[in-house]
């Protein structure tokens, strides 16, 4: 969704800050941030819709004719099937690249909500900050914006339908890519 289309749709007074919906929604994401922050995966691939698109696309430093400076390539598209087999591999001695676990801190802030597409769906905009510190590597940061789509369910909680990771640098100076966004 584009800035202005977000803008326009944020005008919803139900989405509005302060209000109920957006008090429910800003503490699923607080409480998403705590179940990485922990290492509790698999509460956290629970949060996400049998359905889910969790992408990153690769941000360039040519804005193309879109105006977005993304390429179609990713650093991951997942599904929920490789989301969930990526957190299983986390608790095997095969994730080299997480042994010693790295220690996170997941910030979001500048939370927007929207209606979604669906009646039982919202747009999320937000800004991260994931810092991380493993073992003797330096420290690293990633920032960004995420967009997400969060669906409410039978019970009245949220799914993560879908979650794309625009991050701001061009050049990812990180180990590897096996922290979650």
């Amino acid at each position: 969704m584009s800035a202005a289309a977000f803008r326009a749709a944020s005008d919803s007074a139900a989405c509005a800050p302060g209000t109920p919906l957006y008090g429910e929604i800003l503490a699923f994401l607080y409480y998403e941030a705590e179940l990485l922050d922990s290492y509790r995966f698999d509460e956290w691939v629970e949060l996400f819709a049998e359905d889910v698109h969790y992408a990153m696309p690769v941000r360039t430093n040519q804005v193309r004719s879109s105006g977005s400076g993304f390429q179609d390539m990713t650093f991951f598209d997942d599904n929920i099937v490789s989301l969930r087999t990526r957190v299983k591999r986390l608790a095997t001695d095969s994730a080299w690249a997480e042994t010693p676990p790295s220690r996170t801190r997941h910030f979001v802030s500048n939370v927007l909500v929207a209606p979604g597409a669906k009646p039982d769906e919202y747009a999320i905009g937000l800004n991260f900050m994931v810092t991380r510190t493993r073992s003797d590597h330096g420290y690293q940061m990633f920032t960004g914006r995420r967009e997400d789509v969060l669906r409410r369910i039978v019970g009245g909680q949220f799914k993560i339908a879908k979650r794309r990771i625009l991050g701001d640098q061009t050049v990812l100076t990180a180990t590897n890519l096996s922290v979650m966004f």
